[in-house]
């Protein structure tokens, strides 16, 4: 008898942990989607460097940078195919990347419109064998 006349409690315990199991649900749901969205941003951001640094370290894309007219962007037409082709190749799957070549003293914008976040880097590079000619080198990506 006792079970019956206390069955209305027992219902708003049920409840209450009910909907504390939801809320619980939805808080990591939100925290699942915000830590994968920072890993993206991670990724992107240590691909832009290993990029750089390819082509800072490596011998013939470093003299495509100082071969290159100054300004120069890799979308246009007279742009180095060793550093576009390049570029491609490493960038990472649904990512689009643009490099830019200017002067040390010059600011390399990115004039391309783009609904979503831009990331860049840039490196320094100030002499090969030959001459001290500094270039800036940057470099934009985002997430189609």
């Amino acid at each position: 008898m006792r079970i019956l006349v206390n069955k209305k409690g027992w219902i708003k315990v049920v409840e209450a942990f009910m909907a504390i199991v939801f809320l619980l649900g939805f808080v990591m749901i939100v925290l699942m989607v915000y830590n994968s969205s920072e890993k993206d941003i991670n990724s992107l951001q240590k691909n832009n460097l290993i990029i750089l640094n390819a082509i800072e370290t490596q011998n013939n894309l470093r003299s495509e940078v100082f071969s290159a007219s100054l300004p120069s962007y890799s979308n246009d037409s007279g742009f180095s195919p060793v550093l576009k082709s390049y570029l491609v190749n490493n960038s990472l799957y649904g990512e689009n990347c643009s490099i830019y070549i200017c002067s040390q003293t010059d600011i390399c914008n990115f004039n391309e419109n783009v609904a979503g976040n831009v990331y860049s880097s840039e490196v320094l590079l100030f002499a090969n064998s030959s001459s001290y000619s500094p270039r800036k080198l940057k470099i934009f990506c985002y997430k189609i």
